[in-house]
């Protein structure tokens, strides 16, 4: 069974990252499945694995962490997403106190259906960030809540719903290689 549920998730991982990288605005160059130590970030209370990480390709070219749920239901997703969000503010948290400053992340959690809809509008505020850290301390192991950072990295926070029929709307690998050099999002840096 867990094996299954291993090869689902990296179904749909997969499936994700050539959406995302469809926009023409994401790259994804690595997942946990192939590159484990990369989708790896630090937090107060240890490491934590994200199934999905790259980069922005367009404006401040900032880091892209994703995680990804292929869920048939609503199920449990609601608590792994506050979980998800503890674990965002605990990260940038401990990139500030470490280098006085943050590569100010993107956090995505994108799933597969959606969830605890009451709260749907909800999910990328300030006041469900603190509800989070509030549920789950064990990601900031003591330390204190910086209420500026707390907005910043809500801000930065996004929920997406992939409806698996959007993969025929979107551009396919080989439309994406031919369309990128005149978009010039993904420009050479040397």
């Amino acid at each position: 069974m867990a094996e299954e549920i291993q090869e689902i998730g990296r179904r749909g991982a997969a499936t994700l990252k050539r959406w995302l990288e469809a926009t023409t605005y994401i790259e994804l160059p690595f997942d946990a499945y192939n590159n484990k130590i990369d989708c790896m970030v630090d937090t107060f209370g240890g490491k934590k694995q994200f199934d999905l990480v790259g980069y922005m390709l367009a404006g401040d070219k900032s880091p892209v962490i994703i995680e990804s749920k292929k869920y048939k239901s609503a199920g449990g997703q609601y608590n792994e997403f506050v979980k998800f969000l503890a674990i965002a503010y605990a990260h940038t948290a401990k990139e500030v106190e470490e280098y006085g400053t943050s590569r100010e992340a993107r956090y995505f959690w994108v799933t597969f259906h959606p969830f605890n809809l009451d709260n749907w509008s909800k999910f990328e505020t300030v006041s469900h960030m603190k509800m989070a850290l509030t549920k789950h301390p064990e990601y900031v192991k003591g330390h204190s809540v910086d209420d500026d950072l707390v907005g910043q990295v809500a801000n930065r926070v996004t929920v997406l719903v992939f409806n698996p029929k959007q993969e025929d709307l979107s551009l396919t690998r080989l439309e994406l290689e031919k369309i990128r050099p005149i978009l010039a999002r993904k420009v050479r840096t040397l």
